[in-house]
């Protein structure tokens, strides 16, 4: 079995992105006019272009569910989880991510990704978004909790839910023909 969805940038976070490269550009600009020749703009330029190469890799692309694994593709990363693994999926509201704030990622720059601090719970938890909305949260055995964004959520929770009790059948019926030979 082999599931994809995609992620969609939504409105808000094209204006985000597009308003933060523009900001950069002009900083970029007047430090460059500034300080003609001078380290400091230079130095600006290359740290600001090495983060942006950074986050950029790190882009949410699809989520891909394989037989027995579910895997969040971003440009040059993929996390991956073992579909015996997940605990539990729901859906979550937005208010309920208000409480959530970055630590370390990406906030509106091509997405919402990294690692954010819920103050709720008092934990650390990993978001994998294209947009602000349509959440699901994935909590496995070991209770961390990710959240990635999906516009066909129920879809997505349906699918890996029918692909564990399928993995957790095979599983079960491995473990019988393995008593039989013993």
């Amino acid at each position: 079995m082999k599931r994809s969805f995609n992620y969609n940038f939504d409105r808000r976070t094209k204006v985000h992105t597009t308003i933060k490269l523009v900001i950069v550009a002009i900083i970029a600009v007047i430090l460059y006019y500034l300080y003609t020749g001078g380290f400091f703009s230079a130095w600006f330029i290359s740290i600001v272009l090495a983060l942006s190469a950074l986050m950029i890799l790190s882009i949410p692309r699809r989520i891909v569910l394989l037989d027995d694994k579910l895997e969040i593709q971003c440009i040059s990363d993929i996390t991956e989880f073992d579909i015996r693994n997940i605990t539990s999926m729901r859906k979550v509201s937005n208010k309920d991510m208000r409480w959530i704030i970055r630590v370390f990622g990406a906030s509106g720059f091509f997405g919402y990704y990294g690692k954010f601090f819920d103050v709720k719970e008092f934990d650390i938890v990993t978001i994998y978004a294209s947009e602000w909305d349509n959440f699901v949260e994935i909590t496995d055995i070991y209770d961390t909790r990710t959240y990635v964004s999906c516009r066909e959520a129920d879809k997505l929770i349906n699918t890996v839910l029918q692909a564990k009790a399928l993995c957790l059948e095979q599983d079960q019926e491995l473990d019988e023909e393995l008593k039989q030979v013993v």
